[in-house]
């Protein structure tokens, strides 16, 4: 029992509420097929005659196939093919009994047609409850032109006499059967419901923890954009108080000094850049050009390196202040820079230099 109550569970079916109406269309094509196969041997009791009866029992005995039929279908995951052979299961057997008593007499049978619609509209799409309307109509018209035409076969099981307990009888049975399906259906609706509440009162919360945290997180992130805006315009004041130092730098690393009315000295300390040299020829050409000097000493004497790029800036110097209608001369050259000239080839024939700051003075007076 166990092992055959297992075997029906094993439903191949994640979503909860598919998974209820599977196993529910499951134990109902079972229940169905179970019944048609042993109810159908009750016909062969009736006061019929038995090739009559084994017609009936024939008509009901399809339909057993076709509800194994549907229960494998639900098993392999084809829930709604399995829907659709379940209503037409109900239908043969429905229709097979509705033959043998006919229209007129089957008050309670014809209630048994609202099975296979009602199973097909719970579970099932508006197209097979249509078909299954269809179906049915054409089940109870055929029945009932058959009967008209008084048709041996149809309705030989009515009761000339009016059987009252066997019509109340059968209404009765087939109302507790859908009353027991509609029973088992609702109660599937509404755990699924509450099921569905619960998961919309979850992800409610959920969406409320997770509104709080975005909003922490977003605060966060303002907080963090702000500081990053701070540090920038920190960063900024910074480099622009550099670019005020190294500017304050660049003029005192190129000191402009006047001598005399007619002279001008720019000692130079440290090593010379490329950017030195530029500011030191923009220096040198703006105070020539402010003042009345026509005389510049470039004193080198604490210049460590003179190379091909310091030699070509200095006679830059000499060339762009010559333009000016300016002499500039160049004192402090040590004997290894002397020596560094010479090795890199560079002229200065076309300069006046001098062995010392003095001696440039005297040379002026």
């Amino acid at each position: 029992m166990h092992t055959f109550t297992r075997w029906l569970n094993a439903l191949p079916y994640t979503d909860p509420t598919v998974y209820r109406q599977a196993s529910l269309l499951q134990a109902m094509l079972l229940g169905v097929a179970t019944l048609s196969f042993l109810g159908s041997f009750v016909t062969l009791l009736a006061p019929v005659p038995p090739i009559v009866a084994w017609i009936v029992v024939g008509i009901i005995w399809t339909s057993v196939p076709i509800e194994a039929a549907g229960i494998a279908l639900v098993r392999r995951g084809r829930f709604d093919l399995a829907l659709a052979f379940g209503c037409i299961g109900l239908l043969l057997v429905t229709g097979a009994l509705l033959l043998t008593t006919g229209v007129r007499s089957s008050g309670a049978l014809l209630f048994a047609f609202a099975l296979p619609i009602v199973l097909a509209g719970l579970m099932g799409a508006r197209r097979l409850v249509i078909v299954t309307i269809v179906l049915s109509s054409i089940i109870v018209a055929v029945t009932s032109v058959l009967e008209n035409l008084r048709v041996p076969f149809v309705g030989i099981a009515a009761s000339r006499e009016g059987n009252i307990g066997g019509d109340v009888g059968g209404f009765i049975v087939i109302a507790a059967i859908l009353g027991i399906f509609t029973t088992l259906f609702g109660q599937t609706l509404r755990t699924a419901l509450r099921e569905a509440k619960e998961r919309n009162q979850r992800l409610e919360e959920l969406q409320a923890t997770l509104e709080v945290r975005i909003a922490e997180r977003t605060a966060e992130l303002q907080a963090a954009l702000a500081e990053v805006r701070d540090r920038a315009a920190a960063q900024e004041r910074l480099l622009e108080e550099n670019r005020q130092q190294r500017a304050v730098i660049q003029g005192l690393s190129v000191p402009v000094l006047p001598v005399s009315a007619d002279t001008l000295i720019i000692p130079l300390v440290g090593a010379l850049d490329s950017e030195r040299l530029n500011v030191l020829q923009d220096r040198a050409l703006h105070a020539l050009e402010r003042s009345t000097a026509r005389r510049l000493i470039l004193d080198i004497s604490g210049v460590p390196l003179v190379d091909q790029q310091v030699a070509q800036g200095l006679l830059d110097v000499v060339w762009q202040t010559r333009l000016l209608g300016a002499e500039t001369v160049l004192v402090g050259i040590r004997p290894e820079v002397a020596q560094a000239l010479v090795g890199i080839g560079v002229d200065l024939r076309q300069m006046r230099t001098y062995r010392d700051l003095e001696a440039a003075l005297h040379d002026e007076r």
